[in-house]
């Protein structure tokens, strides 16, 4: 019985490193290492687990893009990384304090959506938005002429 227990608590280990690579490549997780040492992923929306990390197509080049929330001592960071045929070239989209970096949610805007206020524009590609644990304050990213643009 306790071997049966063991192996399956090094299972789950291994699936939830293994989740966890999935949706990180490790060259951003080395960036990441290198230049915020000490960083983690952000985030529990009133003790439940939200979005730290969204795929897309920010730029438009078929190639995945990422975007993070993370905390690294008392300042928070939502980046994105726009990947360039194996690289990821990193933009800070916001930069707040820990305890607002841990309670927002990250959103994915698809391409061709448009977000309700008038006047805010369809999206040409997928756009990353972070937006305070249930709340509709916050800001949406969206990618034009070599750099991001908050709505």
């Amino acid at each position: 019985m306790k071997v049966r227990i063991f192996l399956i608590l090094i299972l789950t280990l291994f699936l939830a490193e293994s989740n966890f690579s999935q949706k990180l490549p490790k060259n951003l997780k080395k960036y990441l290492d290198r230049n915020f040492s000490g960083w983690k992923l952000a985030g529990k929306c009133y003790e439940k687990e939200n979005t730290r990390i969204l795929v897309g197509d920010f730029d438009g080049n078929k190639k995945s893009d990422y975007a993070i929330k993370f905390v690294r001592g008392e300042k928070g960071f939502m980046m994105a990384f726009l990947g360039t045929g194996g690289r990821y070239r990193p933009f800070y989209l916001h930069i707040y304090s820990a305890d607002q970096a841990n309670f927002s949610d990250l959103i994915l805007f698809k391409k061709g959506e448009s977000y309700e206020p008038a006047g805010t524009p369809v999206f040409r590609f997928d756009a990353p938005a972070d937006f305070g644990c249930e709340s509709d304050i916050g800001g949406i990213h969206a990618y034009r002429n070599g750099k991001f643009i908050a709505y």
